[in-house]
């Protein structure tokens, strides 16, 4: 055999193993594709019963609502890729010339105050945000009762695990942070429901946002409202577990890192405290018509007025700078005219603000835009 036909041979030879071997790795990267298609798949699926699960819990407690005030229809509008679908099915259930009731408006506003409100609760619902709002129906709609209380809750981004439930609240790094610091997203997501089923209560017993020339008047009456929403939900925990729970603890260390959000508007902590404190045994007889009414009692020595709202306003703003954050809010004017920040009262807000992250986190809060 000559040298050329025995290095034929040895190519010949060479490139049939190499055939083989690349028939093996396709083979095993076919394998380890359909195992990662698979995962993928299974995990998707997980998540979709769980979504389902979250959807059906959200009825059920939305149905003790229905039961406990018949005299508003508790809807449940779904996020996400769903939200188109949930726009159809609101214009359906309120019927045509709704009323929208969350804003005090005269009656010639009614039809623009509709359209907007639709057009936010849209936003919101693309945005997988937690909201509500109150309608009075209009004509022949499909809820059977005259006021409905509509609330987007999207499972996904909001309550499908413990963490993703904290991660709802606070906008910080849960990079390292054991899974035992988080909150529990069983009973997040009732004090979800009960928050924004408060709103719905508050507004249509007491009215909505009254109109004012004022510039933060709306600020002033939201800041209130999401207080005593947050004591109500609050209260409702405690009723149901008889006890100061673990979550009730978290949730009061959530809230007072509001400002760490670049948010002003949710800092409840003081009226929260007011709930904590009070008679466990009167909390957990009480009924839920009788928390709305104990709420409105424990918020009145709380209640700011419009001048000590926009005190309480520039310094929280100061305070979110100093802690190396941004004011959240868009809109303009964020901060009101001619009035300075209190150093004491700036102090306090840092102070408390680094206690609840110590607390929650275990750690001391680190000054820097990306703590």
């Amino acid at each position: 055999m000559s040298k050329y036909n025995f290095v034929a041979i040895q190519l010949t030879h060479s490139t049939h193993n190499l055939r083989i071997k690349i028939s093996y790795l396709l083979l095993a990267l076919s394998i380890i594709f359909l195992f990662s298609e698979a995962g993928v798949l299974q995990a998707s699926i997980d998540i979709q019963t769980d979504v389902e699960k979250a959807n059906l819990a959200i009825q059920k407690k939305l149905d003790y609502y229905n039961k406990t005030f018949p005299e508003i229809q508790f809807a449940h509008l779904k996020n996400g890729e769903e939200w188109y679908q949930s726009i159809q099915a609101l214009e359906l259930f309120i019927g045509y010339q709704a009323t929208c009731l969350d804003y005090e408006h005269p009656d010639d506003l009614r039809e623009e105050l509709l359209f907007a409100t639709i057009e936010k609760i849209r936003i919101m619902l693309a945005s997988k945000l937690t909201t509500s709002y109150l309608f009075k129906v209009g004509q022949i709609p499909a809820a059977i009762k005259k006021h409905v209380c509509v609330i987007t809750i999207d499972p996904a981004s909001t309550i499908i695990s413990n963490r993703v439930a904290t991660e709802y609240f606070i906008d910080l790094s849960l990079e390292g942070v054991p899974a035992s610091h988080f909150i529990d997203k069983d009973s997040h997501l009732d004090f979800i429901i009960d928050h924004e089923a408060f709103h719905c209560l508050d507004t249509f017993a007491f009215g909505g946002i009254p109109m004012s020339m004022k510039n933060f008047s709306n600020r002033h009456e939201i800041y209130r409202r999401e207080t005593e929403a947050d004591m109500f939900a609050l209260a409702m925990h405690i009723k149901k577990n008889e006890r100061i729970t673990d979550y009730t603890n978290k949730i009061i260390a959530l809230r007072g890192m509001s400002l760490l959000n670049g948010e002003l508007q949710h800092f409840s902590v003081p009226g929260m405290h007011r709930v904590r404190e009070y008679d466990l045994n009167r909390i957990s007889q009480a009924t839920t018509r009788e928390l709305l009414k104990l709420v409105k009692q424990l918020y009145t020595p709380l209640a700011l007025s419009y001048q000590q709202y926009l005190q309480y306003r520039v310094n929280a703003i100061e305070a979110i700078q100093q802690l190396g954050r941004t004011v959240a809010e868009l809109d303009k004017p964020i901060l009101p005219p001619s009035i300075t920040a209190q150093k004491d009262k700036v102090r306090s807000l840092l102070q408390q603000t680094k206690e609840y992250y110590r607390a929650f986190f275990a750690k001391s809060y680190p000054l820097s835009n990306n703590p």
